[in-house]
């Protein structure tokens, strides 16, 4: 973008590549006898400018439109994870379905899956019966981080905007009352 300093257009790129505007400005600038506080400000200047914001979009965009990452497909796939339920995983309380039967909707809520077998005697002590007893024990992604994540996407958590009108100047504790009845 023109009107961008070298240092600046680094540090839109190190910002994409990171995340992160304190580690891409230590990158883009020589920021060694800076205190992070100082450098966390000047990054923010940095995001602040509106060229630098603008490029920083601008990049964005260009990886958006590299990948196939749209936000429907993270909010399909965020959504499989918040509604999933490890019931739909079993045939029958004590029986699980085989990894092949499950949906990859449910596959994709599997964070991780792991087996173990013991040696279990299901006789008794005069006549012992051995056998090997696996345990499977399947977790599955969170669900509140994923349901956190939709409502963020969706802006459910931004704030509502409401507007008061009142025809004679009120008291702060009359207006306190009313704030909490909202």
């Amino acid at each position: 973008m023109k009107g961008l300093t070298i240092k600046q257009e680094n540090f839109c790129n190190y910002y994409i590549e990171s995340g992160n505007a304190s580690d891409a400005y230590r990158r883009a600038y020589s920021s060694k006898k800076m205190k992070d506080k100082q450098v966390w400000e000047e990054s923010c200047k940095l995001l602040s400018n509106p060229k630098v914001a603008q490029r920083v979009k601008e990049l964005q965009e260009e990886q958006k439109n590299k990948s196939d990452i749209t936000k429907e497909r993270i909010l399909q796939e965020l959504s499989g994870i918040a509604f999933s339920s490890i019931a739909s995983m079993h045939n029958t309380w004590i029986e699980r379905k085989e990894f092949d039967e499950l949906s990859d909707k449910e596959k994709s809520a599997i964070k991780s899956i792991s087996t173990k077998i013991l040696k279990k005697n299901i006789g008794t002590s005069d006549a012992p019966e051995i056998v090997d007893v696996e345990y499977v024990k399947i977790e599955l992604y969170d669900k509140i981080k994923a349901i956190e994540r939709i409502c963020k996407m969706l802006g459910f958590d931004e704030p509502t905007e409401i507007e008061m009108n009142t025809s004679k100047p009120i008291s702060v504790e009359e207006a306190k009352k009313l704030i909490e009845r909202l």
